[in-house]
């Protein structure tokens, strides 16, 4: 569910805003916001002037991710709409496996995806076929990622060990760029933050505020998964790099053949690019993504994890505000959240915020219990909202790779 989407998705389709449109939008942002920044944020006040002469750091197009260290502007290019009109779809599914995590039976699996058939058909009027379930080892799916993009992205990763003032402010940048393609909803998407941040009575009012604010959201509390165990003892963020995701986003430049993963392993992670607005409320976790596969037909996958259902640490139950889940809950809501990303895949569609009977608004925090209780799909018909129209969200490659 990161821009959910994995790339800064567009909520605006067609041409490329300019560098003068966007300077605009900004300055405009900047005289609203001038003086709440500076009561709450001194420090970090400089930023702001700078960037009036440095716009090109907070591109519409791909944020930081298009920086020097990933390749030029030219090399990005955006995936096509797909054709669907020979239906049923066949999708290609493998589920991929931490065994340090709990896990779902290979009979839930197959339950979760004959319910998400009922409600893509429900929600999108589409026809799915999966294939039979293949199981992958989480360290041979990462052992095949491609090294020139390990190496361009390397740079992209967040250290919560070495977050300083310059850290952040990059983070910032990258967030705000990911809400300036909501600024056609812009009031709906604070009213969907604003409850759960780190400091909801401090209220914001434009989106300069809210990206601060979600930056010191998301590094609370993903440093609380630092400090947690897993039940075989160890660190829940081992030395191992299967919780970032920046590489969970890059799977699709490997020889990864599948339109669907299902994993149990925790996504947890900071990243200079692509950081949307509810993995951020989430303290960095993202419950799924769409995103690039030169191996597919739809040029695309989606990955779910299921690592917030299964499990029932402090924080999880919190972030869920709500207890443990039985089986059914788990099928359901698993599969209500793995038809938003084939949403995504299959029609391109962004996220309607501020209307919670769409399947394709983002989960509150990971309340998925009420978030499920009020889907409804003739309250959230295809083209209702620009949101909801096919080829509102971007997909974007580097032909590079």
């Amino acid at each position: 569910m990161r821009s959910s989407w994995q790339n800064t998705w567009r909520q605006n389709p067609g041409s490329k805003p300019t560098r003068n449109h966007y300077e605009r939008d900004f300055i405009s942002e900047m005289t609203d916001a001038i003086h709440q920044v500076v009561a709450r944020y001194k420090y970090r006040v400089l930023f702001c002037f700078i960037l009036l002469f440095d716009l090109c750091a907070c591109s519409n197009d791909h944020g930081a991710e298009q920086s020097s260290a990933q390749g030029n502007n030219q090399d990005w290019q955006t995936v096509s709409l797909p054709d669907i009109s020979h239906q049923p779809i066949k999708l290609r599914v493998a589920r991929v496996l931490n065994p340090r995590f709990a896990q779902l039976s290979d009979d839930n699996i197959r339950q979760l995806l004959q319910r998400t058939q009922q409600l893509i058909k429900q929600h999108f009027d589409i026809d799915v076929e999966f294939s039979q379930i293949t199981t992958l080892p989480v360290e041979d799916v990462f052992a095949a990622i491609n090294p020139q993009v390990i190496t361009q992205r390397s740079t992209e990763i967040v250290s919560l060990d070495l977050i300083d003032d310059n850290a952040r402010e990059a983070m910032q940048q990258a967030v705000f760029a990911t809400l300036s393609n909501y600024s056609g909803n812009k009031q709906n998407v604070i009213d969907y933050a604003q409850p759960y941040l780190l400091h909801p009575e401090i209220k914001q009012n434009d989106f300069i505020g809210l990206s601060f604010a979600l930056v010191d959201t998301l590094i609370s509390r993903l440093s609380y998964w630092k400090t947690q165990k897993a039940a075989d003892g160890k660190p829940v963020l081992d030395s191992n790099v299967f919780h970032q995701w920046v590489w969970w986003d890059s799977l699709g430049y490997s020889n990864l053949s599948y339109d669907v993963l299902i994993t149990n392993q925790l996504v947890a992670s900071a990243e200079y690019y692509g950081m949307d607005v509810h993995s951020s409320i989430r303290g960095g976790l993202t419950a799924g993504t769409t995103s690039y596969n030169k191996n597919t037909p739809f040029s695309a996958f989606v990955y779910i994890m299921l690592y917030p259902m299964l499990n029932n640490s402090e924080m999880m139950t919190m972030l869920r505000q709500d207890e443990n889940y039985n089986d059914e809950q788990i099928i359901n809501y698993s599969a209500a959240l793995l038809t938003h990303e084939l949403g995504h895949l299959l029609l391109h569609l962004g996220h309607p915020f501020g209307n919670k009977h769409c399947i394709m608004s983002p989960t509150t925090m990971l309340n998925y219990r009420d978030w499920y209780s009020h889907l409804d799909a003739g309250l959230c018909a295809i083209g209702s909202s620009l949101a909801m129209t096919p080829g509102a969200a971007k997909i974007d490659y580097n032909r590079r790779w």
